[in-house]
Parts: C-alpha cells; sequence; structure tokens
C-alpha cells in the first residue's frame, strides 16, 4: 500500500485534472506536461531537486504546492525558477537541491 504522502501527492494531482505517475520521475502529468508535488508539514520550506527541476523547465511542467491552512497551489516550473535565483544548489545530500519559503509561495 502507498504511504500517506504517496496517496496525498495522487489526490493533489487528481484535484488539479491530471493522471498520477506510477513510476520514478516526476509526480504525475496534467495536460500532458509533468507536474511535482511539494508538501510540507513541519518544515517552512519546500525542498526543490536539481534533476526534477530541470526536467519540468525543460519540459514546460510545474509545481502543486500543499501546506496546512493554505490552499494547493499550482506555479509553472519558470515562475518557481525565478524564486529560486541563481545562487549555487545545496550539496549535502545525495542531491543538489535548493529551498523555497512558504512565503515565496502562498
Amino acid at each position: 500500500m502507498a504511504s500517506w504522502h504517496t496517496r496525498a501527492e495522487r489526490r493533489l494531482i487528481r484535484e488539479f485534472g491530471g493522471t498520477p505517475e506510477r513510476k520514478y520521475g516526476t509526480d504525475g502529468t496534467i495536460q500532458g506536461r509533468p507536474v511535482e508535488v511539494r508538501c510540507q508539514r513541519k518544515d517552512k520550506r519546500f525542498r526543490i531537486q536539481k534533476n526534477v527541476h530541470k526536467t519540468l523547465v525543460r519540459s514546460k511542467g510545474s509545481y502543486i504546492f500543499a501546506t496546512p491552512g493554505h490552499a494547493p497551489k499550482r506555479v509553472s516550473a519558470k515562475t518557481v525558477s525565478k524564486k529560486l535565483g541563481r545562487g549555487s544548489w545545496h550539496k549535502d545530500r545525495k542531491y543538489p537541491h535548493k529551498f523555497l519559503r512558504r512565503g515565496d509561495i502562498f
């Protein structure tokens, strides 16, 4: 059975009229374009992975951001790029990533 996180991602993609994926890669598609769901519970920021972000930008994809107390919001990957800026990517995990604060989205 899928974890609560996977179930939440699939539900959000369906709410936005998309189709969840059941493989590795992006979380699903909306109107034929890739979408990635970023959920936040305890931390006040969203982690954006470099490899997934590059795929979304190249494919004109988008993110769905979800956090308690706010309606989920869909944002284009291009807009997310502008919010991330040109700074370097963190490398303290196996994959490069950057963070967006909740206030940058909601």
